[in-house]
């Protein structure tokens, strides 16, 4: 009779939790047993939906370096929770392009879901689009008449496209909060894939860079079943470094972190799978904290966030990682210093400062 009370007891007090989690979170914030919070979409279906993305459109990811160029750099960013002001993810691709790294890597949680929070992370993308094609991408004349045609090179690679088709190279992974409010689909619309590769060839060897979907705090039984069938060793030969990108960490910085970490099966697969691809660097986000570790022979890096919020004075927020001749790399902390701006100073510039509740 002890036993029977005492487990009426507990139930009580479960059920006592789910109320107050239920009047915690509305209907459009749901929480998944991880603590993740989920959208309206699972990981299958935004990983099949990247596939299918990933085959029709022209996404100018491999990269052949000239001859002349046998080192390079990447910048990697985190977190930016952006809402009116995406100011330091601005500051992220300048402080690159003026490095001229190479490209940049973002791990999740690009935007807070808001259909105005993308319209200005997309209005920042273009107006550094302009700037890039301006340093980077040489027109292309009609030898006939020497006019101008809507056509680019890419001085530094060779990869040649449209205006409206090339392609900033940057490159990111969803995030828990890039899906919650449906917001998968004003992710998608700017970057069209959640899962996807590319390689950048120096000399006769190639860098691989894996993106995995992990916003649901899985990666899915579609994903693992890709992954399994091979899809990131098509084709590919004399592989140097392997790089992987996903926003959910493997590893907290501290135990009093609150954060999901996959489950006890899915962290062993990916720790598996991390060593067969004889993995350089894992970078992960999440939980806003700086995290540097080696385990299984895998280097591990757990990103801060870029945020205002966290950050209001800038610090090492970012990293560069410096691939070398002889493949090895240099990783360095990168300073993001700009201040959050005005609202009156945000609308000169054309960004939208008013959210709408039903834009979600």
């Amino acid at each position: 009779m002890e036993i029977i009370m005492k487990k009426s007891i507990s139930y009580s007090l479960i059920i006592g939790v789910l109320a107050i989690t239920s009047a915690m979170f509305s209907s459009c914030e749901k929480v998944s047993p991880q603590g993740v919070l989920m959208g309206n979409t699972s990981v299958d279906d935004r990983v099949k939906q990247s596939l299918t993305n990933y085959s029709y459109i022209d996404v100018s990811m491999d990269k052949t370096l000239a001859d002349t160029v046998k080192e390079y750099s990447f910048l990697v960013g985190s977190d930016s929770h952006i809402t009116i002001d995406p100011g330091r993810l601005s500051e992220m691709l300048e402080v690159g392009m003026a490095h001229d790294d190479l490209f940049y890597c973002h791990l999740g949680d690009l935007a807070d879901t808001k259909a105005e929070y993308y319209y200005n992370t997309g209005m920042a993308l273009e107006w550094f689009k302009e700037k890039w094609m301006e340093k980077y991408a040489t027109p292309v004349t009609d030898e006939a008449t020497g006019e101008e045609m809507n056509y680019y090179i890419d001085k530094r690679t060779g990869a040649a496209d449209t205006w409206q088709n090339f392609r900033v190279p940057f490159y990111p992974v969803v995030g828990n909060h890039d899906i919650t409010h449906n917001g998968w689909a004003l992710f998608c619309n700017l970057f069209k894939t959640s899962f996807y590769e590319f390689t950048v060839k120096v000399g006769n060897a190639f860098d691989r860079f894996i993106f995995l979907d992990s916003a649901n705090g899985t990666l899915g039984n579609f994903q693992i079943e890709e992954i399994d069938n091979g899809v990131f060793q098509r084709d590919k030969k004399d592989i140097r470094n392997t790089f992987v990108f996903t926003h959910t960490n493997i590893f907290r910085p501290s135990y009093t972190e609150f954060a999901s970490t996959y489950c006890r099966e899915e962290l062993y697969y990916l720790l598996d799978k991390l060593a067969d691809w004889k993995t350089t660097i894992m970078f992960c986000g999440h939980v806003h904290a700086w995290d540097d570790r080696m385990f299984g022979g895998v280097r591990h890096i757990t990103m801060p966030s870029m945020n205002f919020v966290d950050h209001p004075n800038g610090g090492d927020l970012i990293v560069r990682v410096t691939v070398k001749g002889d493949h090895e790399c240099d990783v360095q902390p990168v300073g993001l210093y700009c201040k959050e701006r005005s609202k009156e100073e945000l609308n000169q510039l054309g960004y939208k400062t008013t959210t709408n509740s039903n834009d979600y």
